[in-house]
């Protein structure tokens, strides 16, 4: 079985979506991400993906006290990325909300020996590494800048750093429900012992069976966003009935 993850994006104060990779092709679904958490709690999720987008963009985090406030109101564990680019930084993440892990991207590419700090500090299993593609190579600052390093290179270096898990995602698939990747996937998990969590347009179920037939236990978990947003997978239609009147935005029926 797979853990599947929500991902709450926050750009503004807002959570939203950016498709396929392009900063100005974005999508919003509420103004109160704090709810969207609650909901996904009471949803019966077991763990919650934030990501400060603006802070993913401009180096430091944007949304702290939405944040905050998200950690503060739900008894799950939180995993959490976008903007975290220092040790001080990550020591307040974990100090002052009480996230479960953290998720570097961006700056274990550009500060060399942070994630190996990071790794010591507060250990592997606090740290997790960030792959995003974009035609076999890894994006960084937000999917504006190439880092000239494909994803399995990166993949084997932060392994030698120490770091025993990474979410994967290719960025032109994200939001339009293209299904995963599954070639890079199997690349990745047959040249590295990293566990692998899957991302980036997963919205059906047969994208879930797809990564599960792969029968690759260290490809454990996914997340996903827009097709939670918008009620893709059936069995929300009972959940989301139920707590319509608490939501913010109207929700779509589901699909198959």
């Amino acid at each position: 079985m797979l853990l599947v993850i929500p991902v709450i994006d926050i750009k503004d104060g807002k959570c939203m979506r950016i498709f396929a990779g392009l900063d100005d092709k974005t999508e919003y679904y509420t103004d109160n991400p704090v709810k969207v958490a609650k909901l996904f709690r009471k949803e019966n999720f077991k763990a919650l993906h934030i990501t400060d987008l603006d802070g993913a963009l401009y180096g430091e985090m944007k949304n702290y006290e939405i944040i905050k406030e998200i950690a503060h109101s739900v008894d799950m564990p939180i995993q959490l990325g976008g903007g975290i680019r220092s040790i001080e930084t990550a020591e307040k993440m974990f100090n002052e909300l009480g996230v479960y892990r953290l998720v570097i991207g961006t700056a274990a590419i550009t500060i060399p020996g942070f994630v190996e700090r990071l790794v010591d500090k507060f250990t592997a299993v606090k740290i997790v590494i960030g792959i995003d593609e974009k035609l076999n190579n890894v994006v960084t600052n937000g999917w504006i800048n190439y880092a000239n390093i494909t994803p399995l290179e990166f993949a084997k270096r932060v392994e030698s750093f120490g770091i025993t898990r990474i979410i994967y995602q290719d960025v032109t698939r994200v939001g339009n429900y293209g299904g995963p990747f599954c070639e890079r996937i199997v690349e990745l998990a047959e040249n590295t012992s990293l566990k692998i969590t899957v991302a980036g347009g997963i919205g059906s179920y047969a994208h879930l069976k797809q990564i599960m037939d792969l029968n690759i236990p260290r490809v454990d978990s996914v997340m996903i966003s827009r097709a939670i947003y918008e009620n893709r997978f059936p069995c929300q239609n009972l959940w989301r009935a139920i707590e319509k009147k608490d939501t913010s935005f109207d929700l779509p029926p589901a699909k198959i």
